[in-house]
């Protein structure tokens, strides 16, 4: 009972308190909304097949048209890529005045100038020039190059990846063609055979053999790691909602430091000492209060992301609330944590750069490998790949429990600090 008068103490403390109930509720809702409204779910094109952009320029004509062999070439390379030619009067006149006079006539040479200024310009990672005779060529087994233009001041391994492409649709498109030419070949030798073995030929063509099982003798068979984990990418929802609710659910962290802080200075805390109450039930009582508003903070935010914009939840709603009790719970204990070290000088900045480096605010892959490796020591990056594991990639609790792990381990430390600081008469004060 003692507790749960604790717990009815500072529910309404924290209540009371509109300023830090506006900032957990409001203020990620001010970044949410606005986001859902504008854009649709896909609008950060964060899980979108968009291919890359290759502009190409073909002076490969045959009779008015592309040679078939540079087309096959073309219908190869737009399979990785968004190919781009006939380049528009409008985009011709922003890439400035020589491509603008290049462009004067349509053609190849208007889609060179253009490719080498988006690639100048870095707009373009490479751009692709096919020669002419090209087709002529490729058809009677002869060598050609086709050139590739690159900036050398891009990523190295986006042209690189770019070659590699280009490097197989050639060779395949090659390769095909020199079988062509030497079945050709052999079919002319026959003509030279004598009758006899051209009759033997001719038999064995005829020949109707037994049917024998043309499945290749080496198969491939695709196998996951037990280590490996899903890679999706989310969408516009499932990034902001869940990232803006991890993102303030662990200002509670301040609001928790603050409502200590107020009882500890207007003596309220050292009269509650002198009570019957055991200090594990005070601070039993304090975490139970504040964990009620952030399990109904992370609850309230994400049924506006199913309700109102349509935010799929995944299909395990049990390991979904266990998962919110296990954020919420390491935020309130580090918040005691906070308040028994009277940590509260630039907290909301800590908080905000936390955030970032999580992935609150876009996915955590797009950081650089090493800020990947710093933060794993964030309580907001367990949070996040929890959420994400269950909204967007549909997995379950068996999958989660190392997050909730990891959660649960923030809380059991921070809660240990603070019972070691309250135990200290330097704290009582």
């Amino acid at each position: 009972m003692r507790i749960l008068s604790i717990l009815r103490k500072d529910l309404l403390i924290l209540l009371r308190d509109r300023g830090e109930m506006a900032s957990l509720f409001l203020m990620p809702l001010a970044f949410i909304v606005p986001i859902a409204l504008v854009f649709p779910p896909d609008g950060y094109n964060l899980n979108a097949d968009r291919k890359p952009e290759l502009p190409v320029a073909v002076y490969d004509i045959v009779e008015g048209a592309v040679g078939a062999q540079a087309q096959e070439l073309l219908d190869l390379l737009a399979q990785s890529y968004a190919l781009e030619q006939d380049t528009p009067t409008d985009e011709a006149a922003q890439l400035g005045p020589a491509v603008q006079a290049a462009c004067a006539r349509p053609g190849p040479a208007c889609d060179e100038a253009a490719g080498r200024e988006k690639v100048l310009r870095n707009w373009r990672t490479v751009a692709l020039i096919v020669p002419e005779g090209f087709s002529a060529a490729i058809a009677a087994g002869e060598r050609i190059s086709v050139t590739l233009l690159y900036n050398p001041a891009r990523n190295p391994v986006e042209r690189q990846l770019a070659e590699g492409v280009l490097t197989g649709a050639t060779m395949r498109l090659s390769i095909e063609h020199q079988l062509i030419n030497g079945l050709r070949q052999f079919g002319d030798l026959i003509e030279l055979a004598p009758e006899e073995v051209r009759r033997n030929i001719d038999r064995s063509a005829e020949f109707e053999a037994t049917p024998v099982d043309w499945s290749p003798a080496l198969s491939v068979v695709s196998v996951q790691p037990t280590a490996a984990r899903i890679s999706v990418t989310p969408n516009t929802l499932q990034q902001t909602v869940p990232g803006y609710t991890v993102m303030f659910v662990y200002f509670m962290i301040g609001a928790v430091a603050a409502s200590l802080k107020l009882e500890r200075n207007t003596g309220a805390l050292r009269r509650l000492m002198t009570t019957p109450v055991g200090r594990g039930e005070l601070l039993a009582g304090k975490v139970l209060s504040a964990l009620l508003v952030g399990v109904l903070q992370i609850g309230v935010l994400f049924a506006i992301g199913a309700l109102f914009f349509g935010m799929t939840l995944g299909n395990a709603p049990g390991a979904l609330a266990l998962l919110t009790v296990a954020v919420a719970l390491s935020a309130v204990c580090l918040g005691l944590a906070a308040a028994a070290y009277n940590f509260e000088r630039g907290l909301t900045l800590i908080l905000i750069v936390a955030a970032l480096l999580a992935g609150c605010m876009f996915p955590a892959d797009w950081l650089p490998p090493v800020l990947r490796t710093i933060n794993v020591a964030l309580p907001q990056t367990w949070a996040m790949q929890g959420f994400q594991d269950l909204i967007t990639r549909g997995m379950g609790l068996s999958e989660v429990l190392p997050e909730m792990a990891a959660l649960l381990g923030f809380a059991l430390l921070a809660f240990a600090a603070a019972v070691r600081k309250f135990n200290d008469e330097e704290w009582k004060r």
